[in-house]
């Protein structure tokens, strides 16, 4: 093997040290610069006057592979070979790090490896750091970079440290991979989370329900969600586990199984009131039952049909009362007009109300309110009693349904922000007149504080809706005589709306949960009134939609104040920033 070839010959040995005129022969990069930058302008000295030590370590260095690094003596000068060169990137120091005093070469990470080297050289104990996050500059920036090295005593030829021997290895792509995969692993458990609660939500709603519900999965009709009002249509019995004509033999060749193949073979849906259906709901013989229902395709993300839900309300009685009253009219031809009239409206009613829960609620609420009406004959008041309890109850439910597919919509970012410059004044004006009443009812004073013009970037009903949202908890969770103050101000490029109350407040430890959807952090706070949960997480949602958001201060026993951050209008920053030192 030639000189050139391993950069050190016979010749170059003196009594098993590396000659000076020698030490930096062979090929390389590193070993070019040092044979041509002079030494003698450091703290080291011409090469002639290093230790051998400091020679033979300097030697191997450079002859190595594997990414390595040197300081030297007391102003701790810098060697680097080949292998290491890269971890500058591809501007920054090199060249110039060469021969550097370490400290003036590394300012922004020495406070991280300034103790690290004095522990060797001072210790005479090596060190070992696995994937330590050491931030450095290089590629004209600031770069987070992992490293896994070793910090190893170099002794001098008097056998005291005369330096620090580092052998190195940047780890930053295996690193980031890891916290990729880890935060990856946590997105899905926090995701199944997120659905398991949504789907406990759900079965809540459902179990609630004054309407039969139903899943029927299949091509079969297999029974896999029954909720207690549909077991109680079917006559207490629970269908799940068991197919639809397992269960109701009667139904083989009707025109309900028709349909419901239709549903599934189409993926259309089909609506029906007042529908007829003879079949032995109670398992005691056949009757004549007359239904509200909804069947509705479950569709994939592929489009495939693999279920049906099955949404049913029984009309019998109503409908039998209908009848009888029909029967009972003395006057035929306004018998028929009214029956004309029912069905138009029926017709009208199908042509509004949409596909899902909400069809048969609304029939319930529609009948309901008929009732209350006269409509059909005079009514006592105990039936009054009754049917405000039924409208109360389906106002309710309609209410829970619509927070949650608003909020479906919202977290799916299928809503449309109309943006435009909008007076606060204005909207603080109309949430003041719609909350005033509850307020005084209260006894809580209700302070609106003026914006003098502060304008916000943003959709006007969304503001109202997030403004009214807040409000109106500050309200309700603010004891009688207490105060709740709105105001507003410009800060940092965004307009704030402050809704401050002087109620029993939040722990600290809850603050965070309280805009999670379906979290009830303390029922004496949350379920004074009723609710699922969702008000303060729509809130957020709609805020940042705009570009901006909602966040909340709060002590125990003294308050709360929620903020809503929105974009600021063109005009309200040149309002605020006033005229400019060039101005006459």
């Amino acid at each position: 093997m030639t000189k050139v070839q391993r950069g050190l010959d016979a010749r170059s040995l003196e009594a098993g040290n590396l000659l000076p005129d020698s030490l930096f022969d062979g090929p390389g990069e590193m070993r070019a610069l040092c044979r041509s930058f002079d030494w003698s302008t450091t703290a080291l000295g011409p090469v002639a006057d290093w230790p051998r030590t400091l020679r033979g370590t300097a030697a191997t260095l450079l002859a190595s592979r594997h990414p390595m690094f040197m300081w030297w003596g007391p102003e701790l000068i810098q060697i680097y070979n080949d292998a290491y060169r890269p971890s500058f990137g591809a501007s920054g120091r090199h060249p110039g790090a060469l021969g550097m005093r370490g400290e003036a070469c590394w300012p922004e990470i020495w406070n991280v490896i300034g103790p690290q080297i004095v522990q060797v050289m001072q210790g005479g104990e090596a060190t070992w750091h696995e994937d330590q996050l050491v931030p450095i500059e290089r590629n004209g920036q600031l770069e987070d970079v992992y490293w896994t090295y070793s910090y190893s005593p170099v002794f001098d030829d008097a056998g005291a440290v005369g330096g620090v021997l580092v052998v190195c290895q940047e780890t930053t792509r295996r690193v980031e991979a890891t916290q990729e995969r880890e935060a990856l692993i946590d997105a899905e458990r926090r995701a199944k989370a997120d659905a398991e609660e949504a789907r406990e939500a759900l079965g809540r709603v459902l179990e609630q329900a004054p309407v039969g519900v139903a899943v029927l999965d299949g091509r079969e009709m297999l029974y896999t969600v029954a909720n207690p009002r549909y077991r109680q249509i079917i006559g207490n019995r629970d269908p799940v586990g068991r197919t639809l004509l397992e269960m109701f033999p009667d139904l083989v060749g009707s025109q309900i199984e028709s349909v419901l193949q239709f549903v599934y073979d189409s993926a259309v849906p089909f609506a029906a009131n007042d529908l007829l259906i003879r079949f032995d709901s109670a398992g005691d013989g056949t009757i004549d039952n007359y239904y509200d229902l909804v069947y509705h395709p479950l569709t994939g993300a592929s489009g495939v049909v693999s279920g049906i839900v099955v949404i049913v309300t029984d009309v019998t009685e109503r409908r039998r009362t209908i009848l009888d009253r029909e029967r009972l009219l003395e006057d035929a031809e306004r018998a028929r007009a009214d029956a004309e009239n029912a069905n138009r409206g029926k017709s009208d009613f199908l042509a509004v109300m949409s596909h899902e829960l909400r069809t048969p609620l609304n029939a319930i609420g529609g009948y309901a309110d008929l009732l209350m009406l006269g409509v059909h004959g005079p009514v006592t008041s105990g039936q009054e009693v009754a049917i405000g309890r039924i409208q109360k109850s389906c106002r309710h439910l309609l209410g829970l349904i619509n927070t949650v597919l608003n909020f479906a919509r919202v977290e799916s970012g299928h809503l449309d922000f109309q943006m435009s410059d909008i007076p606060l004044d204005e909207i603080l004006a109309t949430c003041h007149a719609l909350i005033a009443p509850q307020a005084h009812a209260r006894r809580i004073t209700l302070g609106i504080e003026r914006c003098d013009g502060t304008m916000a970037y943003a959709d006007p009903e969304k503001v109202r809706q997030v403004v009214l949202n807040l409000v109106t908890n500050a309200v309700k969770f603010t004891e009688h005589g207490g105060t709740v103050t709105v105001s507003c101000d410009v800060a940092g490029g965004h307009t704030l709306v402050h809704v401050k109350d002087s109620g029993k407040g939040i722990a600290r430890d809850q603050l965070a949960r309280i805009f999670e959807p379906f979290v009830q952090v303390d029922s004496q706070l949350t379920r004074t009134g009723e609710g699922i949960g969702l008000g303060l997480a729509i809130s957020r949602e709609l805020a940042r939609g705009m570009g901006g958001d909602v966040t909340v201060v709060s002590e125990v026993g003294i308050g709360s104040t929620f903020t809503i951050t929105l974009p600021a209008s063109q005009r309200t920053m040149s309002t605020s920033s006033g005229p400019s030192g060039n101005d006459p």
